[in-house]
């Protein structure tokens, strides 16, 4: 089931929206609920990585491991989370376009097991929406600095 999507032109060069998605301390400044991330490989950035993402949500800290299974420099990168309900897939994927413009697409997938819980992630859909589109929005922002 389709999460999130998002596809629209950002005013920045893919390198430079890249460097803020790239970068633990950057991203931090657009996703306000993003700790950090705790790598189990020894490249924090490449295909294979594995790593533990930390998430703090109203006061409580949420972790959820992830890899990284696909991963092209300034321009694509996908990554699998696990969680006890299902697997998130999401993907970030950058194509240079005209005048230091960049399309961007971004988009996330879960795969569970349970129809309850996907009826519940169904309505949550839109305020998944909204939450997201402020964080690409304020990637943009960044990277464009």
């Amino acid at each position: 089931m389709e999460l999130y999507r998002y596809d629209k032109q950002m005013k920045a060069s893919p390198e430079e929206i890249f460097d803020v998605v790239n970068d633990d301390e950057k991203l931090k400044q657009w996703s306000p609920i993003f700790e950090g991330n705790d790598y189990f490989t020894e490249e924090e950035r490449a295909r294979g990585t594995k790593f533990r993402t930390r998430l703090k949500v109203l006061n409580k800290t949420y972790q959820f491991r992830s890899q990284i299974t696909e991963y092209e420099e300034n321009r694509y990168v996908k990554v699998r989370t696990t969680l006890k309900q299902g697997t998130i897939t999401s993907a970030f994927e950058l194509a240079p376009s005209s005048n230091n413009e960049t399309q961007v697409t971004v988009t996330s997938n879960f795969e569970g097991a349970g129809r309850k819980y996907n009826l519940i992630l169904r309505g949550a859909k839109p305020v998944i929406k909204r939450v997201l589109d402020n964080q690409v929005n304020k990637l943009e922002q960044i990277a464009a600095e």
